[in-house]
């Protein structure tokens, strides 16, 4: 029977991988933060504008600002669904055992989280400059 234990140097390059994949999370929940704040900073104004400037919002507006609202979304959503510790589960729940297997997980999951990380930034980008677009529309008009 094979022993499935990792040596000394194993364990520490997966702790080196676990400790680079939380700096992705945090990046990751910087994001989550950010497009909360800017989420409710647009709900702030659209709720402010609906309030006290009826005369300048109409149904079709109220239609055109779901566009920033919803790319604001998805880049919270897709960011709260990086934050699954797929990895960690593969290593420590299901005790998936030799080193090459892991190594081969840590970079799956690497590049599965920066395509998403950028995916995620420009999404909120998008809804950020939607949302310029959508409010100079209304102020104009």
């Amino acid at each position: 029977m094979e022993d499935k234990r990792l040596s000394q140097e194993e364990i520490m390059q997966v702790n080196f991988m676990l400790q680079h994949l939380k700096t992705l999370d945090d990046k990751t929940d910087i994001i989550v933060k950010a497009s909360n704040g800017i989420l409710t900073l647009v709900v702030g104004i659209v709720a402010f504008l609906v309030a006290f400037a009826p005369h300048k919002i109409d149904a079709s507006k109220i239609l055109l600002v779901l566009v920033p609202v919803s790319s604001i979304l998805f880049t919270v959503v897709s960011s709260l669904l990086m934050l699954y510790p797929m990895f960690t589960q593969y290593v420590f729940l299901e005790k998936r055992g030799t080193f090459e297997e892991i190594e081969k997980l840590y970079h799956q999951s690497l590049k599965k989280k920066s395509e998403w990380i950028k995916m995620s930034v420009l999404g909120l980008i998008f809804g950020m400059i939607s949302f310029v677009g959508w409010f100079i529309y209304v102020i104009s008009s």
